[in-house]
C-alpha cells in the first residue's frame, strides 16, 4: 500500500489525526521518531508540550484476510475489556496500518531489573501478578478469529514455527551447518512438540511475555506487543519471562519465582502440580530454541547484529534447559548441542559477526 508521508517519515493521515488529537496546529505538534526493536513497525512520539502519545505506523502485510494490524487492534480492545493493562486506542485504522495509542513511556522491565539486581524478587513477583492476571481472565471471550497467525499453540506450530525455525535460522545459517545434519532431531522434535503443545483452548497466552514487552507505567506494570497471542500453555510465558536473555535471571531465582506463580496459578490452571512441571520443562525448552533463532535471525537476515550479543545467554540457558528435562527426554538434541564443534563453530561464527558489526 502506497502510503503518502509527512516529512517523509510519517504518515500524512496519522500526522493529521494526532493533530486533531491535540488540538495543534503543524507548528505545536511534536513528532519524536522512536527506535523499534525486532520488527517493521515504526513507532512516533506525537504530543503538545502537555500531552503525548503513541502514534505507530505498520503497513499490512495481508491484503485480504485478517492481519497483523486486525489482531493487535482487536486482541487489544479484548484485553482492555478484561481490565488487563494494555495501552487504550486513541484513535486507529487497522486496514492503513495507522494508530494512536496511550503513552507507556519508555522505562521497560530490563531497565529496571538491570538497575536493581539486589531487588529482583520483589520486583518480579509484581510482573508474576500481571501474568497471573493474563491468564485467568484473558481467556474469557476471546475468540480464535483474533488471531492473524493461528489460533492455538498445537504441535504442529510448534514444529513449524519454533523448532524448524530454530533447525533453519540458527543452526544452517547462522553456523552454517548442512540440513541434513538436523536429520536426527526430527524424532527429538515430533516428541517434544507433542509434549509442548495443547489441543485444547483453555488458556490464552502472550507468547513474548519477556522484559521489553513489559513496561513500567504510573507505578504499575503495562504490557505491550500482544498481536501474538493465542490460545496455548501457560507456562510458555512464565518461562519466556524466567530465561528471558535481556535479564538473566539466577537460576535459583527462576526456581522461586516459578514457585510463586504455581502457588497463584494452581486454583485456575486446572492441572496438578505435576502435569503443571512437565509443562514448563517442555515449553521452557521450545521456548530456548525459539529464541536462539528470532536473534540469529534478526541478527543475520534482518542486518540487525546488536541481537546477536545475547545469543551467548541463551545458548547457555539451553544447556540447563537439556538438563532440566533429563538425559534421555531428547537424547539427539542433547548431544547435538553439546558437539564440541558446534560450540567451537558458535564461537567463530559469533565472533566474526560481532567484530564486522562492532556490537
Amino acid at each position: 500500500m502506497n502510503m503518502q508521508l509527512f516529512n517523509d517519515s510519517m504518515p500524512t493521515l496519522l500526522h493529521q489525526k494526532a493533530q486533531e488529537l491535540f488540538g495543534a496546529c503543524g507548528a505545536r505538534l511534536q513528532v519524536t521518531p522512536l527506535s523499534g526493536d525486532g520488527s517493521d513497525r515504526r513507532f512516533f512520539r506525537v504530543g503538545d508540550g502537555r500531552r503525548r502519545a503513541i502514534a505507530l505506523w505498520a503497513p499490512r502485510k495481508t491484503v485480504q484476510g485478517i492481519d497483523e494490524n486486525d489482531s493487535y487492534f482487536l486482541i487489544g480492545g479484548h484485553l482492555r475489556r478484561r481490565a488487563l493493562p494494555v495501552p487504550e486506542f486513541l484513535w486507529a485504522a487497522p486496514e492503513k496500518g495507522l494508530f494512536i495509542l496511550e503513552d507507556f513511556g519508555d522505562v521497560h522491565l530490563q531497565r529496571i531489573a538491570c538497575g536493581r539486581r539486589a531487588a529482583l524478587v520483589p520486583v518480579y513477583r509484581r510482573v508474576i501478578k500481571v501474568l497471573l492476571d493474563l491468564h485467568e481472565h484473558a481467556s474469557r471471550g476471546f475468540l480464535g478469529d483474533y488471531c492473524f497467525d493461528t489460533p492455538i499453540y498445537d504441535p504442529p506450530f510448534v514444529i513449524q514455527r519454533e523448532l524448524h525455525y530454530f533447525q533453519r535460522a540458527f543452526l544452517e545459517d547462522l553456523l552454517g551447518l548442512d540440513p541434513a545434519w538436523a536429520l536426527d532431531l526430527q524424532r527429538d522434535f515430533e516428541r517434544l512438540a507433542a509434549r509442548a503443545g495443547v489441543s485444547k483452548c483453555l488458556h490464552v497466552i502472550h507468547r513474548d511475555f519477556q522484559s521489553r514487552n513489559l513496561m513500567a507505567h504510573h507505578g504499575r506494570i503495562g504490557l505491550i506487543d500482544f498481536q501474538g497471542m493465542r490460545f496455548g500453555p501457560p507456562a510458555y510465558d512464565l518461562a519466556s519471562l524466567l530465561i528471558d536473555p535481556y535479564v538473566k535471571l539466577p537460576e535459583p531465582i527462576q526456581v522461586e519465582l516459578m514457585e510463586y506463580y504455581w502457588q497463584g496459578a494452581r486454583r485456575f490452571l486446572g492441572i496438578s502440580r505435576r502435569e503443571f512441571q512437565g509443562s514448563y520443562v517442555a515449553v521452557r525448552l521450545c521456548r530456548n530454541l525459539q529464541i536462539l533463532a528470532a536473534y540469529a535471525y534478526l541478527g543475520m537476515a534482518r542486518g540487525k547484529p546488536q541481537f546477536l550479543r545475547y545469543i551467548p545467554a541463551a545458548w547457555v540457558r539451553l544447556r540447563t534447559s537439556l538438563v532440566m528435562a533429563g538425559a534421555d527426554a531428547y537424547p539427539s538434541l542433547a548431544q547435538s548441542m553439546c558437539d564440541g564443534r558446534v560450540q567451537v563453530l558458535l564461537q567463530k561464527r559469533l565472533g566474526q559477526v560481532l567484530r564486522d558489526n562492532r556490537c
